[in-house]
């Protein structure tokens, strides 16, 4: 004769884990020699409440697991396969229960921090460091990454918060999860050029002047990246780039080689750019952090409160 196997998914129902806690109550007490009364009396339940909780899951799951024997229920072989399964749902149960719980634990939760890869030198250390001073047990998943893609990644629930810059320009897209967005610093901007450039003497440098130059830059998708670009299609020109890079540290060690210009922020000492001419007129690195609007899971809330609160000089 073929068997038949009837699974609960089969039959469209769930298992509920009050049902499953009865079952394992059962179980215990035909351990201990004990009656279904016992077992009821453990959970406070009435002896027929407990039976249903028992029939219910044996609706579920399309079997018996328990061979009735006066008052006593004793497991049979199904009922003895299902019993480790019980106890593993349980305990999966548990710690998922403990796991959102320590999320939502501003002290003990998590915070998944993007940033941009010339901040991983000044800027994220610096506020990790004070942060973690006062909020020790916070877990940071950080991740780095071209401005453009950590924007994504924020949109798309796989980072909570990151640090870019220039301001993303599409915070709020039809059809996708809006953006809120706050700024943290503004560098302003210069061009590096090599020894004996030129215009190394200058005070200031328009960006059209620049039409002719080779570039050394970073790769598309990436903050300085696009700031050059806009810079250069508002002066009229396409840059001609001889290298692109993911580190403005690169750039800067090749503009010094003598390979071409480059754009950079003026005042960074991480970058030690020698030869820094300030645009003319005046421009701007804007750095700030974005987040999705509605996040607010107490960890990164509050993370986010203290990096948008004024840092002392």
């Amino acid at each position: 004769m073929r068997s038949v196997h009837v699974c609960a998914e089969e039959k469209g129902g769930s298992v509920n884990f009050p049902d499953i806690e009865g079952f394992l109550a059962v179980v215990r007490a035909g351990e201990a020699g004990e009656n279904l009364s016992d077992a009821a009396d453990d959970l406070h339940l009435s002896q027929s409440a407990l039976t249903r909780r028992v029939q219910r899951l044996e609706e579920e799951l399309g079997t018996t697991l328990f061979e009735r024997h006066g008052r006593k229920l004793v497991l049979n072989t199904r009922g003895r396969a299902f019993v480790p399964h019980a106890h593993t749902m349980l305990e999966a149960r548990s710690q998922g229960i403990q796991q959102v719980a320590r999320l939502m634990d501003p002290e003990r939760g998590q915070v998944r921090l993007d940033f941009m890869h010339s901040l991983g030198t000044w800027m994220v250390p610096d506020l990790l460091r004070s942060y973690r001073h006062n909020h020790p047990q916070v877990d940071f998943v950080l991740h780095q990454g071209a401005a453009q893609h950590l924007v994504d990644r924020v949109r798309a629930g796989l980072s909570d918060i990151a640090l870019v810059g220039p301001k993303p320009g599409d915070l709020v897209a039809p059809g996708q999860v809006e953006l809120a967005w706050h700024q943290l610093e503004l560098q302003r901007l210069a061009i590096a050029v090599p020894e004996g450039h030129w215009a190394s003497s200058r005070d200031s440098i328009a960006m059209h002047e620049l039409v002719d130059e080779p570039f050394i830059g970073m790769l598309p998708g990436y903050g300085t990246r696009m700031l050059l670009d806009s810079l250069a299609q508002d002066a009229g020109f396409s840059p001609r780039f001889v290298f692109e890079s993911m580190e403005l540290t690169t750039v800067s060690g090749l503009v010094a080689a003598g390979l071409g210009c480059a754009l950079l922020p003026l005042d960074d000492p991480y970058l030690n750019a020698t030869n820094l001419i300030p645009l003319e007129p005046v421009r701007y690195r804007e750095l700030g952090v974005v987040w999705r609007v509605g996040d607010d899971a107490p960890p990164v809330l509050q993370f986010r409160d203290f990096i948008r609160r004024p840092r002392q000089p």
